[in-house]
């Protein structure tokens, strides 16, 4: 089974790294046969070089149409490696200019005829494309820049979620918690509880709030589409637990919402520190709180009361 296949559109980023990577390692395994010591990734700039005369970083950028950066990685590795030579530009004094070296001309001149041969067999490859492949990439790469795929996406997404306000803990939301928080344990832990579980779900108004804690909600309209609660654990440090969303708005920053909130709260109560207690198979809430700051670290007694709590994360809220 091909995972990345079931993905569709969305693997396509994944997919096209994966052929690039394939066609990397079996360009490689020629250059090794046939006594070449070039790494295949510096085809392009050795060409352009070679074709065009010296030229400063910027300018290449500009011919391949990659980030300034990129080029400028690469360019360093190939310096390193004694391909590349880094000289004075001849009219501007604040610039420089990459040439090729010697050592890069004479392995030039050995690999031309590998890249002509090369050429012939992947023209054939394409060739056997119903719709050829680089005039496919072409389409799709100014399609790609006509359409703005990230404005597009960023804009949908904010959408989904600029009718999504938070409010506190009411009675009335108390089924809405339970239902929220044993979807997730559900679908990820088949419904298991610890003791805990149970009564922070079951009885939040003791566990939570009558212990000085604090309970919000994400609502869409008059729906409740997720919770998150804040529970002391000394007087410095507050935990952070109970994060749920609905399935239908995960990944649409309705969590981060949730989340900045608690932070919010915390810090305008002097706390000093904010742990959790998460699985690291919960890719999408990792990746939340790393973005937040939360770093792993070592649970202060050794393990969790949850067993199926793999992971401990602290956040500093003032140094």
């Amino acid at each position: 089974m091909d995972y990345m296949k079931t993905l569709a559109s969305l693997s396509l980023g994944s997919r096209l790294k994966r052929l690039s990577d394939v066609l990397v390692s079996e360009v490689a395994i020629v250059y090794e046969q046939m006594g070449l010591t070039l790494n295949p990734n510096y085809f392009l700039l050795l060409n352009l070089i070679n074709k065009m005369g010296p030229m400063g970083i910027t300018q290449a950028a500009e011919y391949l149409a990659v980030s300034h950066p990129a080029v400028s990685k690469i360019a360093n590795k190939m310096i390193h490696e004694g391909y590349l030579s880094k000289q004075p530009h001849p009219t501007d004094k604040r610039a420089s200019q990459l040439s090729l070296t010697q050592q890069s001309l004479d392995l030039m001149r050995q690999a031309s005829p590998v890249w002509q041969t090369l050429k012939k067999h992947l023209d054939y490859l394409e060739s056997l494309q119903q719709t050829p492949l680089l005039d496919a990439i072409e389409q799709f790469e100014n399609n790609l820049r006509q359409f703005n795929l990230s404005e597009n996406v960023l804009l949908e997404l904010k959408k989904s979620t600029q009718d999504v306000h938070i409010e506190h803990w009411k009675s009335d939301y108390k089924n809405d918690f339970k239902r929220l928080n044993m979807d997730w344990l559900n679908s990820e832990f088949n419904g298991q509880l610890t003791d805990k579980d149970k009564q922070s779900i079951d009885t939040p108004e003791s566990y939570y709030l009558a212990q000085g804690g604090y309970i919000f909600f994400a609502k869409q309209t008059d729906l409740v589409v997720g919770c998150i609660a804040l529970k002391p654990i000394n007087n410095d440090c507050y935990e952070v637990s109970k994060m749920a969303v609905s399935s239908e708005l995960q990944g649409k920053g309705v969590g981060r919402l949730l989340l900045l909130t608690a932070l919010n709260k915390a810090r305008d109560l002097n706390i000093k520190k904010i742990s959790l207690e998460t699985n690291s198979k919960l890719l999408r809430a990792m990746t939340l709180y790393q973005h937040f700051g939360f770093t792993q670290m070592e649970h202060p007694k050794g393990k969790s009361d949850y067993p199926r709590a793999d992971v401990y994360m602290e956040l500093p809220l003032y140094v």
